[in-house]
């Protein structure tokens, strides 16, 4: 079956280390485009953080969508409605938030007007900041934010101490929450049920796109839920293991070599 829909992480699998998408990934995408596949960004960023990427590639007009939040909105860059939007509800945001000023983690929010709001500014703020190009504001008071419920929490710090909080948190959450580790130093808490995967499944279905003739690419544990349910699940060569282990194809190439170019021309051009 041919490939009619694309999914691509951005952070080590789209763009290189300095936030870059080279020439020949972003021509392979504009080529399979011309050829009508589909190509839609899936990335734990905001939109805002999302969309310049978007036009890089030609894939900001009707018909070209995002997920964005790790699966936890769809947005249709037509229209500019929302096809799916998955909220952590108050309740649980405030259990979260008394945990992690009980054990002294700042944490942080992002804002649909295109902000981060934390708690503490510190250097894993600033490196959000300059991965994402949003600014930063601290919170004077988190509990109009907690009341409100919020897309994804985000909880910044040296990865041990993450992997422990991280275990804390699930005792917590238990079966209410995705938990989960995007970069070493960044954990984030999600809806229930909610992921790329599950994102990209609810987008195919809604385009009349069986999973079997979508391919992904991601590198990180953020990306696995659509690694594994993509027909094409694919992997760049800096993948942590276990994507790795639940990709289909893994390239020879890292996302700093065009690993996405490659896999393009592998799957989605040979033989059209």
């Amino acid at each position: 079956m041919e490939i009619q829909l694309v999914a691509l992480d951005l952070d080590d699998s789209l763009l290189r280390q300095d936030l870059s998408i080279s020439e020949a990934n972003a021509e392979a995408c504009r080529k399979a485009m011309r050829q009508g596949v589909r190509v839609v960004l899936a990335s734990g960023r905001t939109e805002r953080a999302m969309l310049k990427y978007a036009k890089m590639l030609g894939a900001e007009g009707p018909g070209e969508y995002l997920i964005s939040y790790n699966g936890a909105k769809i947005l249709d860059l037509g229209s500019g409605e929302h096809l799916y939007e998955r909220r952590i509800s108050p309740e649980l945001c405030r259990r979260a938030a008394a945990l992690l000023t009980e054990r002294g983690f700042p944490y942080q929010f992002y804002l649909d007007e295109g902000r981060i709001v934390t708690t503490v500014r510190n250097k894993w703020t600033e490196e959000d900041s300059r991965l994402t190009g949003l600014p930063i504001e601290v919170m004077t008071d988190p509990a109009p934010f907690l009341d409100r419920g919020q897309l994804k929490f985000v909880v910044a710090g040296e990865p041990e101490a993450l992997q422990s909080l991280r275990g804390e948190l699930s005792a917590l959450l238990d079966g209410e929450a995705e938990i989960l580790i995007s970069k070493p130093y960044f954990l984030e808490i999600l809806s229930a049920g909610t992921d790329k995967g599950t994102a990209l499944e609810f987008l195919a279905d809604r385009l009349g796109i069986p999973m079997e003739a979508v391919l992904a690419v991601g590198d990180a544990q953020n990306d696995l839920g659509m690694v594994r349910k993509a027909g094409w699940g694919c992997a760049p060569s800096n993948a942590i293991p276990a994507v790795k282990t639940a990709a289909r194809y893994v390239s020879p190439r890292s996302h700093e070599e065009d690993a996405v170019a490659e896999i393009l021309g592998k799957f989605v051009f040979e033989g059209r």
